[in-house]
């Protein structure tokens, strides 16, 4: 057998070596994936890594490859979407999402007040009004605004989108605030810190009727219903 033989030989056995670890990695892939049924491809691997020794480079391009054969279907996570509650009570006293926003809002506003009023130039305090202001300025009106405008937390917006938009917003609403009290009221602080309160906190207080209208009603804005006249001919 010639030296070039040889090397084919020894190419195909190699390649029949690759493709045997492959088969092996998938089915203990197809294993992980009845048993555990992990969340994510991250939990995935993890378990993969812990059963076996391959590393993240190893196991990554054979679920890239099961994705492309069609074995595996990769698809985002299910967002569950967040009812509000009906009583007006649960926005303010109990525990979950909606009171500790609320309650959020509520107390950043009192901070960033208190520290407006209060003339702090140096030391820990300093910073500590530089961050809550900057919270103040460019987040929370602008989330106060998203709240108000896409009451529902479902899939339509989520979590990290509601975010981006909320920056977004809040960069617009300090622009307009800022046009708005130069040539009206006087441009300081306490002016911005007061218009953007009065601003946040009506926002929220539209967000929360609105919020306890869907989850009374099922629905905020119901297109009114068809009404088809039906027209009686007697006969002569």
């Amino acid at each position: 057998m010639s030296p070039k033989d040889k090397r084919r030989k020894q190419k195909h056995k190699e390649r029949q070596e690759n493709e045997k670890d492959k088969q092996a990695i998938k089915e203990k892939l197809s294993a992980i994936l009845k048993k555990k049924k992990p969340f994510d491809v991250r939990a995935l691997v993890e378990s993969l890594e812990i059963d076996s020794a391959l590393t993240r480079e190893e196991i990554l391009p054979i679920i890239r490859e099961m994705e492309y054969e069609k074995d595996l279907f990769l698809q985002e996570p299910i967002f569950e979407p967040i009812d509000p509650p009906k009583k007006f009570k649960d926005y303010f006293f109990a525990r979950n999402y909606f009171a500790y926003e609320f309650w959020i809002t509520i107390a950043t506003i009192m901070l960033v007040l208190t520290l407006v009023l209060i003339d702090v130039r140096s030391g820990f305090f300093f910073y500590v009004r530089y961050i809550f202001v900057c919270f103040f300025m460019l987040f929370l009106s602008g989330w106060a605004l998203t709240s108000a405008i896409f009451p529902e937390l479902d899939d339509n917006l989520r979590f990290l989108e509601r975010i981006a938009t909320a920056i977004g917003l809040s960069i617009v609403v300090l622009l307009l605030d800022g046009l708005f009290l130069n040539y009206t009221f006087r441009f300081n602080t306490l002016s911005i810190a007061l218009s953007l309160s009065i601003f946040i906190l009506v926002c929220t207080a539209i967000s929360i009727g609105l919020r306890i209208k869907l989850s009374r009603d099922g629905y905020i804005f119901k297109k009114k219903e068809d009404q088809t006249l039906v027209f009686e001919v007697a006969e002569k």
